[in-house]
């Protein structure tokens, strides 16, 4: 049953948390391996009827599905150098810097399918509880953020340099006493086209990194500790 399958993905990806921790342990990394792989069988199989359930859930599903098998690629590479100390540490590196909006981004996905295969039971079986309603607009607004966070973590698989130019300069600047700094400014001196600077500070905001304010109709950010007006 589909909401079985999810719930125990779910679980899955507790068990993988539980196990990160132990990464330089050769039987925790190859369970995590093998807790990889079990979550992308079951994507698989719910990926082949997710369309009955609409664009919205089939989205969330290949969305997870392509995020663990970019986890299982890191730690893969990580099994490869496991004998080579340093190499070892690099993926090591890699990995827990990925996890960290994987681990949000894949407990919120799995969490809002479960929400939404319940909801579509419960229409099944026609009528709706308020309780349903209340979680299914509580998915809803998160949907945004999901979008971003999910380019956040592209980016970070992709090209992490982007993000720490972006964070080193915010703080190089605040600590030099300019408190606010307009995007146009990191974009100037980082040479990253301004969309993908204000993804990257929009994500950073929403995980506690930097604050945001609006000052002249314009975002503008600094870094959470770097002081007060």
């Amino acid at each position: 049953m589909l909401i079985e399958k999810l719930k125990h993905l779910r679980t899955l990806h507790r068990d993988f948390e539980d196990k990160l921790p132990l990464l330089r342990d050769f039987q925790a990394l190859s369970e995590c391996y093998q807790i990889l792989n079990r979550e992308i069988q079951i994507l698989s199989e719910i990926s082949d009827e997710a369309f009955k359930l609409g664009r919205e859930f089939e989205r969330y599903v290949q969305e997870t599905l392509r995020l663990v098998v970019q986890m299982k690629g890191l730690i893969e590479d990580a099994l490869a150098t496991f004998n080579e100390r340093d190499r070892l540490e690099f993926s090591i590196r890699k990995i827990i810097q990925f996890n960290r909006n994987y681990d949000y981004i894949l407990t919120e996905n799995l969490n809002s399918m479960i929400t939404y295969a319940e909801f579509m039971e419960i229409m099944d079986k026609g009528g709706v509880p308020s309780h349903f309603m209340e979680r299914i607009s509580k998915a809803e607004k998160i949907v945004k953020d999901f979008t971003l966070l999910i380019k956040f973590l592209r980016l970070l698989y992709d090209r992490p340099s982007d993000i720490f130019k972006v964070e080193f300069l915010l703080r190089t600047l605040n600590a030099q006493g300019l408190k606010w700094v307009e995007v146009r400014h990191l974009e100037r001196e980082t040479g990253i086209p301004r969309d993908e600077i204000q993804d990257i500070l929009e994500a950073l905001t929403l995980i506690g990194i930097t604050e945001r304010m609006e000052r002249g109709g314009e975002s503008v950010y600094r870094v959470r500790d770097s002081g007060e007006d």
